[in-house]
């Protein structure tokens, strides 16, 4: 492709901080390249707003994606509803439930939004983008679910199906499979496993190590694994889908 890629003329307009430039952001190639590989019939600039940042939209005074995160989360909720539905209705409506939020969740939004090379997209304003804030999970996350969005207001709710499931299958080739809690959320099927055997609950126990974290996970008492992590959170996580994945409880 000729020309800057988006990110770079996003940087052009932080030094430029001209109309100009600020149209050649909102109208790029790349975002016209987007549309064209996913073959979404969608004007660019609504595409560009759902991939606007609220960062990005009060320096520049442009519009934002938050009310189209919140139509895409209400999309992608029923889409899931209905297909767990249809495709495992002989289960509690408990384990569907736990199914469809461990599927949207942030971690698991974030995944596929980087599936989709999402972080190039996302316009931020200078002092995020300088701390990488259009790749953290939040962020993707909720783009993610602007992107829904946006496509669910121009192509309507089969095409926004059909797509949705067709970018999470990719994604997540056991995505109707029961194990598939496990690697969604480990630590909730470690819960289960622990309270079923022990009627106790895993002990997680941090203390900081520099700048990162060594994480203990305790079963009945007893260290079952351990790692230094540079997230908190990340570690925990890590160390209940090895704990599961070993069986060592």
């Amino acid at each position: 492709m000729s020309g800057p890629r988006l990110h770079d003329s996003l940087l052009i307009l932080f030094e430029k901080k001209d109309e100009t430039h600020l149209a050649d952001c909102l109208s790029h190639a790349d975002f016209q390249a987007f549309l064209r590989e996913h073959q979404l019939d969608i004007p660019v600039g609504e595409l560009a707003r759902a991939f606007t940042h609220t960062s990005f939209s009060h320096e520049f005074e442009v519009p934002h994606q938050e009310l189209l995160e919140f139509l895409g989360d209400a999309v992608l909720q029923l889409i899931l509803t209905g297909e767990l539905y249809l495709r495992m209705g002989k289960e509690k409506e408990g384990t569907l439930s736990k199914l469809r939020s461990t599927i949207v969740n942030e971690k698991s939004l974030a995944e596929l939004a980087r599936s989709l090379d999402l972080p190039k997209f996302i316009l931020v304003g200078k002092g995020e983008y300088k701390k990488n804030l259009f790749d953290q999970d939040n962020v993707l996350a909720d783009t993610m679910e602007a992107l829904l969005g946006v496509i669910y207001k121009h192509r309507g709710f089969e095409f926004t199906k059909e797509k949705a499931l067709s970018w999470l299958e990719r994604r997540f080739p056991d995505l109707w499979e029961l194990k598939s809690l496990e690697s969604f959320d480990p630590k909730s099927a470690l819960q289960e496993r622990s309270l079923g055997k022990f009627k106790k609950l895993p002990v997680y126990i941090s203390e900081s190590v520099g700048e990162n974290f060594l994480i203990r996970v305790e079963l009945n008492g007893e260290e079952v694994a351990r790692g230094e992590f540079s997230s908190k959170k990340g570690g925990e996580k890590e160390l209940a889908a090895k704990i599961l994945k070993e069986n060592l409880i």
